[in-house]
């Protein structure tokens, strides 16, 4: 719904209006004892860390089915949060650091899934994405204008320190000990979601037929979102999704290796990446 309201003061109050509904939603639900077992499921990642991905798949009418689980309309509200979300809900898009995520009251049977990536292929996403297809409301328009004046190069840069403080966040995930928390990387996903994604919902209480993954794999997968992405655009515009999809091995120069280290020490070899 809020994917069609491009002012941003109208989109915020569809938004506030969603979640006010999922916190009634939620009550009614425990007033009659009929929450579902995993009464929250969390998204968290870094932001072009497949968070798009995740919430497609736990908004996708299948497993909405076997989760119970409304959708909230995502928010960069969560810092410094102290209100719980609403009982019986799927909340993406939680950008934060473990100890902060740690904080945020939670007090209903819940399960998250965080998804890293390698931090040099998100620089270069975050690249792409200031002149994509991201509207001017999510405040990239002052963004996209200082880049504009720069070299591939120095833009790069822009971009890694712009996500400086997302990357420091991911580092707090690695090794987090605690049963309710499962975390994998994005490639490890891409390259065998069969293996994968059903591992992802089992951890949330999912278990689906080979007919109900099949269809859920085929209608999440990048193809399919992109074209679901377009449909909802003006014919001609760009995807929220990269056609041409450069690595960071062919754009980063040794200045780009020594500043994601300079930001992040050692994560890159903590995550398990090559160097």
């Amino acid at each position: 719904m809020t994917t069609s309201v491009n002012w941003a003061p109208a989109r915020t109050t569809v938004k506030r209006g969603a979640h006010a509904a999922a916190h009634a939603r939620g009550r009614y639900l425990a007033a009659r004892g009929d929450l579902p077992d995993i009464a929250n499921v969390y998204a968290a990642s870094c932001p072009k860390a497949g968070s798009q991905w995740t919430k497609a798949l736990f908004d996708h009418p299948i497993v909405r089915a076997h989760t119970g689980l409304f959708t909230l309309p995502q928010f960069a509200y969560y810092r410094g949060r102290r209100r719980a979300f609403p009982a019986a809900t799927f909340v993406p898009g939680v950008y934060l650091s473990y100890p902060a995520y740690a904080s945020l009251p939670k007090p209903y049977s819940h399960r998250t899934v965080y998804v890293f990536r390698d931090p040099r292929d998100i620089v270069v996403s975050g690249y792409f994405a200031s002149f994509g297809a991201h509207p001017d409301m999510l405040g990239l328009a002052e963004r996209r204008e200082k880049m504009s004046s720069m070299s591939v190069e120095e833009g790069l840069l822009y971009s890694l320190q712009e996500s400086a403080h997302h990357f420091r966040d991911m580092a707090t995930w690695v090794d987090v000990a605690d049963e309710r928390v499962a975390t994998w990387r994005l490639e490890d996903i891409s390259a065998d979601p069969e293996a994968t994604v059903p591992k992802i919902l089992a951890h949330c209480g999912v278990n689906l037929s080979d007919g109900e993954l099949a269809q859920v794999l085929d209608e999440t997968s990048r193809e399919a979102l992109q074209r679901q992405d377009l449909a909802r655009r003006a014919p001609g515009a760009d995807s929220h999704y990269r056609v041409t999809r450069q690595s960071f091995r062919e754009l980063f120069g040794a200045e780009h290796y020594e500043a994601v280290e300079n930001v992040v020490p050692g994560l890159v070899e903590r995550l398990g990446y090559p160097a």
